[in-house]
């Protein structure tokens, strides 16, 4: 009996030690090109995870999985799934196998570092949005007639929701491991122009939600390039002007975008087409005037 019983385990430990010996390799292979890694494995479960909302929202396959809660659409699910399926796995793997559990630790501490100073959280939530609504009033816009109490609350919840939900895990992602890793070696702005590439393909799928074809998607990703380049490179000195801070970070995207889309802060506030045309302007000017005040005083 006891010598059937060494039989049988010798494979078990064979077959572990194996698998062991794959995972390894693995982590080798990822602290020796982290960035490649993550992108790796990112895009390998993104793109199917996403396609998912996609195919359910064309009737292709049921849909009936999907919560059916107001305001949570297919793009809402397709983004969750980008986040908390792919991105966030990708980048605790990465940081793991590069770091260390030390490594974890500090990214996880960065996610919530909130000790940035008055004046750069003043810029982060204040900045964009009153540039984008004097740029816009500029070109002709004018100003809507609002009760201040519901929308300043509508506002708040929905930048914490966006925030919550998906902003602070993606950047955990995109600026706590791509874009941090990549300016250590090519400096900022190429760290933000590579970044900027895989940050705009991993989104292009939401485009496929709608009615689409293939100008539409041509187009679709010209303006996502353009758009995630500005946005990037924003990013970029806040990160270097908070001391690496991905909470904020996470609160600049959540108040870009509550800045530039349809149920936002300055669509609320403004009538007229020059405001989407401000919004990119606002964040060129925003993020060249803070580089150039944080380089005068460096």
């Amino acid at each position: 009996m006891n010598s059937i019983g060494v039989e049988q385990a010798a494979p078990g430990r064979s077959g572990r030690r194996e698998r062991s010996s794959r995972v390894m390799r693995l982590r080798g292979w990822t602290a020796r090109h982290p960035v490649t890694a993550f992108l790796t494995l990112a895009f390998a479960i993104a793109y199917p995870v996403m396609s998912l909302p996609v195919l359910a929202a064309h009737g292709v396959i049921a849909d009936g999985w999907m919560p059916a809660v107001p305001g949570v659409g297919a793009e809402r699910i397709a983004s969750v799934l980008l986040v908390f399926v792919a991105l966030v796995p990708a980048a605790l793997w990465t940081t793991w196998a590069t770091d260390g559990p030390a490594g974890v630790r500090v990214l996880v501490g960065r996610m919530f570092r909130w000790r940035i100073g008055s004046g750069w959280w003043l810029v982060i939530l204040a900045g964009l949005p009153t540039l984008t609504v004097a740029l816009a009033l500029l070109s002709g816009d004018t100003f809507k007639r609002v009760d201040v109490a519901p929308f300043v609350i509508g506002q708040v919840v929905g930048l914490l929701v966006n925030l919550v939900l998906i902003n602070l895990w993606e950047e955990t992602a995109w600026s706590g491991v791509v874009q941090t890793r990549l300016e250590r070696r090519h400096g900022l702005v190429r760290a933000a122009l590579l970044t900027a590439v895989p940050f705009a393909l991993v989104h292009l799928p939401l485009q496929l939600i709608g009615d689409f074809s293939l100008a539409s998607l041509t187009g679709a990703l010209v303006a996502l390039l353009v758009i995630c380049v500005l946005v990037r490179l924003m990013i970029g000195v806040y990160l270097r002007g908070t001391g690496g801070s991905i909470l904020a970070v996470a609160v600049g995207h959540s108040v870009f975008n509550r800045s530039n889309n349809d149920e936002g802060v300055v669509a609320g506030l403004i009538e007229g087409d020059g405001r989407k045309l401000a919004g990119l302007v606002a964040v060129l000017l925003l993020t060249a005037v803070i580089a150039i005040v944080s380089g005068r005083r460096s």
